[in-house]
Protein backbone atom coordinates (compact mmCIF):
# COMPACT_ATOMS: atom_id res chain seq x y z
CA UNK A 1 0.00 0.00 0.00
CA UNK A 2 1.68 3.36 -0.90
CA UNK A 3 2.37 6.05 1.89
CA UNK A 4 0.50 9.36 1.86
CA UNK A 5 3.48 11.62 -0.11
CA UNK A 6 2.92 9.01 -3.43
CA UNK A 7 1.58 10.15 -5.96
CA UNK A 8 -1.69 8.47 -7.73
CA UNK A 9 -1.20 5.19 -9.72
CA UNK A 10 -1.27 7.02 -13.58
CA UNK A 11 -1.66 10.18 -13.74
CA UNK A 12 -2.18 11.96 -17.17
CA UNK A 13 -1.53 8.26 -18.96
CA UNK A 14 1.76 8.51 -17.07
CA UNK A 15 2.40 5.26 -14.69
CA UNK A 16 4.47 5.88 -11.01
CA UNK A 17 4.97 2.63 -9.19
CA UNK A 18 4.44 2.28 -5.07
CA UNK A 19 7.01 4.01 -3.05
CA UNK A 20 9.60 2.00 -1.19
CA UNK A 21 9.64 1.67 2.46
CA UNK A 22 12.45 0.60 4.53
CA UNK A 23 11.92 -1.99 7.35
CA UNK A 24 14.80 -2.91 9.83
CA UNK A 25 15.95 -6.40 10.13
CA UNK A 26 15.65 -8.96 12.56
CA UNK A 27 19.18 -11.03 13.26
CA UNK A 28 18.91 -14.30 15.33
CA UNK A 29 22.54 -14.77 15.70
CA UNK A 30 25.07 -13.93 18.35
CA UNK A 31 27.41 -11.62 17.93
CA UNK A 32 30.85 -13.66 16.86
CA UNK A 33 33.29 -10.78 18.48
CA UNK A 34 36.23 -10.01 16.73
CA UNK A 35 39.16 -12.24 14.54
CA UNK A 36 41.57 -11.49 17.43
CA UNK A 37 39.62 -13.52 19.68
CA UNK A 38 38.92 -16.10 17.41
CA UNK A 39 41.24 -18.73 19.04
CA UNK A 40 40.25 -17.51 22.72
CA UNK A 41 38.97 -20.46 24.45
CA UNK A 42 41.76 -22.37 23.01
CA UNK A 43 44.21 -19.85 24.87
CA UNK A 44 42.69 -19.66 28.15
CA UNK A 45 43.06 -23.58 28.58
CA UNK A 46 46.61 -23.17 28.06
CA UNK A 47 48.89 -22.67 31.22
CA UNK A 48 50.54 -18.73 31.96
CA UNK A 49 53.98 -20.01 33.50
CA UNK A 50 56.16 -18.36 36.01
CA UNK A 51 59.53 -18.13 35.94
CA UNK A 52 60.89 -17.35 39.79
CA UNK A 53 59.12 -15.49 42.45
CA UNK A 54 56.14 -12.63 41.80
CA UNK A 55 54.37 -11.39 45.04
CA UNK A 56 51.13 -9.38 44.15
CA UNK A 57 48.73 -7.67 45.99
CA UNK A 58 45.69 -6.23 44.69
CA UNK A 59 43.08 -3.92 47.43
CA UNK A 60 40.00 -2.42 46.51
CA UNK A 61 39.44 1.13 47.56
CA UNK A 62 36.01 1.63 46.68
CA UNK A 63 33.65 -0.08 43.89
CA UNK A 64 35.46 1.65 41.15
CA UNK A 65 39.06 2.34 42.55
CA UNK A 66 41.58 -0.17 42.38
CA UNK A 67 45.40 -0.16 43.45
CA UNK A 68 47.99 -3.21 42.75
CA UNK A 69 51.65 -3.52 43.26
CA UNK A 70 53.82 -6.32 42.53
CA UNK A 71 57.55 -7.74 43.26
CA UNK A 72 59.24 -9.96 40.59
CA UNK A 73 62.35 -11.66 40.66
CA UNK A 74 62.74 -13.40 37.29
CA UNK A 75 65.22 -13.99 34.67
CA UNK A 76 62.87 -13.22 31.84
CA UNK A 77 60.13 -10.78 33.43
CA UNK A 78 61.89 -7.23 34.49
CA UNK A 79 63.20 -7.42 38.38
CA UNK A 80 62.13 -5.49 40.84
CA UNK A 81 58.94 -3.40 42.44
CA UNK A 82 56.15 -2.21 40.10
CA UNK A 83 53.11 -0.20 41.60
CA UNK A 84 49.92 0.48 39.88
CA UNK A 85 45.80 0.98 40.06
CA UNK A 86 42.69 0.86 37.97
CA UNK A 87 39.97 3.74 38.22
CA UNK A 88 36.67 4.23 36.45
CA UNK A 89 35.26 7.92 35.91
CA UNK A 90 31.61 7.09 36.62
CA UNK A 91 29.82 4.65 38.53
CA UNK A 92 26.17 4.08 38.18
CA UNK A 93 24.50 1.94 41.05
CA UNK A 94 26.86 -1.22 40.68
CA UNK A 95 27.72 -0.65 36.63
CA UNK A 96 30.58 0.54 36.71
CA UNK A 97 30.86 3.40 33.09
CA UNK A 98 33.59 4.03 31.06
CA UNK A 99 36.45 5.67 30.81
CA UNK A 100 38.11 3.22 32.70
CA UNK A 101 42.19 3.72 33.74
CA UNK A 102 44.70 1.42 34.42
CA UNK A 103 48.66 1.78 35.04
CA UNK A 104 51.38 0.94 36.73
CA UNK A 105 54.95 2.28 36.84
CA UNK A 106 58.45 0.46 37.91
CA UNK A 107 59.74 3.51 40.14
CA UNK A 108 63.22 2.80 39.06
CA UNK A 109 63.55 2.28 35.55
CA UNK A 110 60.81 4.30 35.08
CA UNK A 111 58.66 1.25 33.02
CA UNK A 112 54.88 2.02 32.53
CA UNK A 113 51.99 0.77 31.53
CA UNK A 114 48.71 2.90 30.44
CA UNK A 115 45.67 1.27 29.42
CA UNK A 116 42.54 3.67 28.47
CA UNK A 117 38.96 2.12 27.56
CA UNK A 118 36.38 4.26 26.61
CA UNK A 119 32.50 3.25 25.34
CA UNK A 120 30.74 6.43 23.84
CA UNK A 121 28.39 4.33 22.91
CA UNK A 122 27.01 1.23 23.73
CA UNK A 123 28.39 -0.66 20.45
CA UNK A 124 31.31 1.74 19.93
CA UNK A 125 34.70 0.80 22.28
CA UNK A 126 37.60 3.43 21.94
CA UNK A 127 41.14 1.63 23.30
CA UNK A 128 44.37 3.16 24.27
CA UNK A 129 47.46 0.95 25.19
CA UNK A 130 50.75 2.70 26.03
CA UNK A 131 53.98 0.61 27.08
CA UNK A 132 57.39 2.11 27.55
CA UNK A 133 60.18 -0.19 28.60
CA UNK A 134 62.79 2.51 30.06
CA UNK A 135 63.42 5.90 30.35
CA UNK A 136 65.43 5.53 27.15
CA UNK A 137 63.31 3.34 24.98
CA UNK A 138 60.38 5.14 22.77
CA UNK A 139 56.62 4.48 23.63
CA UNK A 140 55.15 0.94 22.23
CA UNK A 141 51.38 2.12 21.04
CA UNK A 142 48.33 -0.03 20.19
CA UNK A 143 45.08 2.23 19.31
CA UNK A 144 41.65 0.59 18.65
CA UNK A 145 37.96 1.43 17.51
CA UNK A 146 35.91 -1.36 17.48
CA UNK A 147 31.96 -0.94 15.99
CA UNK A 148 30.28 -4.19 17.53
CA UNK A 149 26.57 -4.90 16.00
CA UNK A 150 24.23 -7.53 16.68
CA UNK A 151 25.64 -9.90 13.86
CA UNK A 152 29.10 -8.41 13.06
CA UNK A 153 32.54 -7.08 14.69
CA UNK A 154 34.30 -4.15 12.67
CA UNK A 155 37.68 -3.64 14.22
CA UNK A 156 40.59 -1.35 13.44
CA UNK A 157 44.23 -1.65 15.10
CA UNK A 158 47.37 0.87 14.96
CA UNK A 159 50.13 -0.19 15.97
CA UNK A 160 53.44 2.31 16.60
CA UNK A 161 51.67 4.36 14.09
CA UNK A 162 54.05 7.38 12.91
CA UNK A 163 54.41 8.82 9.34
CA UNK A 164 57.66 6.76 8.90
CA UNK A 165 56.83 2.99 9.94
CA UNK A 166 53.69 1.47 11.42
CA UNK A 167 51.41 -1.34 11.34
CA UNK A 168 47.17 -0.95 10.65
CA UNK A 169 44.85 -4.34 10.41
CA UNK A 170 41.30 -3.27 9.44
CA UNK A 171 39.12 -6.52 10.45
CA UNK A 172 35.28 -7.49 10.06
CA UNK A 173 33.77 -10.76 11.75
CA UNK A 174 29.85 -11.86 10.88
CA UNK A 175 27.78 -14.74 11.83
CA UNK A 176 25.96 -16.24 9.21
CA UNK A 177 23.84 -18.98 11.19
CA UNK A 178 23.87 -19.95 14.90
CA UNK A 179 27.06 -21.82 14.59
CA UNK A 180 29.07 -20.50 11.66
CA UNK A 181 30.78 -17.11 11.64
CA UNK A 182 33.29 -15.77 8.93
CA UNK A 183 35.54 -13.07 9.02
CA UNK A 184 38.92 -11.18 6.99
CA UNK A 185 41.19 -8.95 8.28
CA UNK A 186 43.45 -6.44 5.89
CA UNK A 187 46.81 -5.85 7.63
CA UNK A 188 48.64 -2.51 5.86
CA UNK A 189 52.29 -2.29 7.03
CA UNK A 190 54.93 0.18 6.27
CA UNK A 191 58.12 1.34 6.69
CA UNK A 192 59.19 4.56 4.94
CA UNK A 193 56.68 6.86 3.11
CA UNK A 194 55.91 5.27 -0.27
CA UNK A 195 56.40 1.44 1.06
CA UNK A 196 53.45 -0.30 1.60
CA UNK A 197 53.03 -3.97 2.18
CA UNK A 198 49.46 -5.76 2.43
CA UNK A 199 48.47 -9.05 3.14
CA UNK A 200 44.98 -10.20 3.75
CA UNK A 201 43.76 -13.32 5.94
CA UNK A 202 40.55 -14.87 6.28
CA UNK A 203 38.94 -16.44 9.31
CA UNK A 204 36.38 -18.96 9.53
CA UNK A 205 34.70 -20.38 13.48
CA UNK A 206 31.74 -23.36 14.00
CA UNK A 207 31.15 -23.43 17.50
CA UNK A 208 28.64 -25.64 19.70
CA UNK A 209 27.72 -24.94 23.73
CA UNK A 210 30.63 -27.17 24.11
CA UNK A 211 33.07 -27.36 21.44
CA UNK A 212 34.42 -24.37 18.91
CA UNK A 213 36.76 -25.32 16.17
CA UNK A 214 38.22 -21.94 14.83
CA UNK A 215 41.00 -21.22 11.55
CA UNK A 216 42.92 -18.67 10.42
CA UNK A 217 44.59 -18.33 6.93
CA UNK A 218 46.76 -15.87 4.77
CA UNK A 219 49.74 -16.02 2.62
CA UNK A 220 52.04 -16.08 6.10
CA UNK A 221 50.94 -18.86 7.57
CA UNK A 222 47.91 -21.07 9.07
CA UNK A 223 46.49 -20.98 12.71
CA UNK A 224 44.09 -23.46 13.60
CA UNK A 225 42.24 -24.18 17.01
CA UNK A 226 39.88 -27.61 18.79
CA UNK A 227 38.37 -26.12 21.78
CA UNK A 228 35.59 -28.80 24.02
CA UNK A 229 34.45 -29.07 26.85
CA UNK A 230 34.24 -32.76 28.13
CA UNK A 231 32.95 -32.52 31.74
CA UNK A 232 31.96 -29.73 33.57
CA UNK A 233 35.31 -29.85 35.31
CA UNK A 234 37.47 -30.87 31.97
CA UNK A 235 38.38 -28.46 28.66
CA UNK A 236 40.49 -29.77 26.21
CA UNK A 237 42.16 -27.80 23.18
CA UNK A 238 44.29 -28.17 20.32
CA UNK A 239 46.22 -25.99 18.70
CA UNK A 240 48.08 -25.80 14.96
CA UNK A 241 50.77 -23.42 13.81
CA UNK A 242 52.29 -23.01 10.81
CA UNK A 243 54.82 -20.59 9.47
CA UNK A 244 55.45 -20.06 5.29
CA UNK A 245 58.77 -18.05 5.82
CA UNK A 246 60.38 -20.46 8.48
CA UNK A 247 58.16 -23.80 7.56
CA UNK A 248 58.43 -24.84 11.24
CA UNK A 249 55.24 -26.54 12.12
CA UNK A 250 53.84 -26.31 15.96
CA UNK A 251 51.33 -28.57 17.11
CA UNK A 252 50.02 -28.19 20.81
CA UNK A 253 47.49 -29.95 23.55
CA UNK A 254 46.08 -28.41 26.58
CA UNK A 255 44.12 -29.29 29.35
CA UNK A 256 42.55 -27.30 32.31
CA UNK A 257 40.70 -28.81 35.34
CA UNK A 258 38.93 -27.30 38.08
CA UNK A 259 38.51 -28.67 41.91
CA UNK A 260 36.53 -26.11 43.08
CA UNK A 261 38.71 -23.25 44.60
CA UNK A 262 41.68 -24.68 42.49
CA UNK A 263 42.74 -25.81 39.02
CA UNK A 264 45.31 -27.28 37.03
CA UNK A 265 46.63 -26.85 33.66
CA UNK A 266 48.87 -28.50 31.46
CA UNK A 267 49.94 -28.86 27.88
CA UNK A 268 52.31 -30.53 25.38
CA UNK A 269 54.02 -29.38 22.24
CA UNK A 270 54.97 -31.05 19.31
CA UNK A 271 59.00 -30.03 19.95
CA UNK A 272 58.72 -31.97 22.88
CA UNK A 273 57.90 -29.14 25.19
CA UNK A 274 55.81 -30.14 28.43
CA UNK A 275 54.57 -27.66 31.06
CA UNK A 276 52.62 -27.66 34.14
CA UNK A 277 50.41 -24.96 36.38
CA UNK A 278 48.90 -24.91 39.18
CA UNK A 279 46.68 -22.59 41.06
CA UNK A 280 44.47 -22.48 44.61
CA UNK A 281 42.52 -19.96 46.66
CA UNK A 282 43.48 -20.68 50.36
CA UNK A 283 40.36 -21.61 52.24
CA UNK A 284 40.96 -19.24 55.13
CA UNK A 285 43.36 -16.60 53.51
CA UNK A 286 42.92 -14.34 51.20
CA UNK A 287 45.48 -15.75 48.96
CA UNK A 288 45.78 -17.40 45.81
CA UNK A 289 48.90 -19.71 45.31
CA UNK A 290 50.52 -20.82 42.20
CA UNK A 291 53.87 -22.68 40.83
CA UNK A 292 54.66 -23.37 37.59
CA UNK A 293 57.08 -25.96 35.41
CA UNK A 294 58.21 -25.91 31.96
CA UNK A 295 60.66 -28.61 30.53
CA UNK A 296 62.37 -28.65 26.73
CA UNK A 297 63.12 -32.39 26.64
CA UNK A 298 65.43 -31.96 23.69
CA UNK A 299 67.61 -29.32 25.84
CA UNK A 300 66.97 -31.00 28.86
CA UNK A 301 66.09 -27.37 30.40
CA UNK A 302 63.52 -26.50 32.81
CA UNK A 303 61.88 -23.25 34.34
CA UNK A 304 60.42 -23.19 37.61
CA UNK A 305 58.26 -20.28 39.26
CA UNK A 306 55.84 -19.92 41.95
CA UNK A 307 53.36 -16.70 42.64
CA UNK A 308 51.40 -15.70 45.58
CA UNK A 309 48.85 -13.43 45.27
CA UNK A 310 47.29 -11.25 48.53
CA UNK A 311 43.82 -10.09 47.67
CA UNK A 312 41.67 -8.93 51.22
CA UNK A 313 39.08 -7.78 48.86
CA UNK A 314 37.96 -11.25 47.01
CA UNK A 315 38.09 -9.46 44.22
CA UNK A 316 39.85 -12.46 42.58
CA UNK A 317 37.95 -15.23 44.32
CA UNK A 318 34.83 -13.09 43.37
CA UNK A 319 33.24 -12.30 46.63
Amino acid sequence: MPCKSCPPNEVNGIFFPSCFERYGGICTQKNPGNIEGLHVLAHRVMPKFFDGVELDYLHRLAPNKYITASWVLSHVRAAGFRFGGLYTFRVSDDIMLTPTIIGDIHPTSLAANLNILFYPFKSLRMEAIMQKANEVTPVESQYTIEWTRPCDTWSANLYNVSSENGRCTLSVMRSITTHWALGTELLLEWNEPKRLRSDIAVAARYSHHNYSFAATASRQGLDVSYWQRIHPQIQMANLLAWNRNTRKTIATICYQWNFGNSEVHGKFDSDASVGFMWTKYLTYLPIQVGFSVVMSMPTDRFAFGTRFVLDPSGLRRGD
